[in-house]
Order: structure tokens, then C-alpha cells, then sequence
């Protein structure tokens, strides 16, 4: 079954770029180092922390949760609340 638009748009992820900015400065590196880590353009991490994109991929953002160590896996999503109280 090919993979449609519509089915690629539903696989992103909501992220919270403020949250990925200060995770980012609390581990002292900057876009572009962030960026090499995860493999992304410093242009796409500008953007998702500035909001401009407010989703990623599923493979970005586990590339910012592998690059950044955050408290929770689901630190830097925008729908983590919704996880939280599934998860309780």
C-alpha cells in the first residue's frame, strides 16, 4: 500500500521549539552543532524553534531526544500532556 500525503502529514510530530531552544542552551550547543547531531540543516532547527515548522518526522525528532538527553522522551512535544494523562 503506497504511502500517501495525507498518511505522511498524520506521521508528524507536534514539537515545541521553545522547549528544544532551551534544552539546546542548558547543554551549551549551538544550532549548527544541534544540527550536525541530528542531521538536519541549522536552518531547520532555527525554524522549529522559532515555530516556524512545528512538526517533524518521527526520525527528527528522535534524532533532538538522542542529541539533547531531555528529562522525558516526550519532553519536546507539543501533545505530551495528552500522552502524560493516557499514560496515567
Amino acid at each position: 500500500m503506497p504511502v500517501t500525503q495525507k498518511s505522511r502529514a498524520s506521521a508528524a510530530i507536534a514539537i515545541n521549539g521553545q522547549a528544544i531552544r532551551e534544552a539546546r542552551k542548558d547543554r551549551g550547543l549551538s544550532v549548527l552543532q544541534l544540527a550536525t547531531r541530528v542531521g538536519v540543516t541549522r536552518a531547520y532547527i532555527t525554524k522549529l524553534e522559532l515555530g516556524h515548522s512545528t512538526r517533524c518526522s518521527p526520525k527528527v525528532h528522535a534524532s533532538l531526544v538522542r542529541a539533547l538527553h531531555p528529562d522525558h522522551p516526550a519532553a519536546f512535544r507539543t501533545d505530551k500532556a495528552r500522552t502524560d494523562k493516557a499514560a496515567a
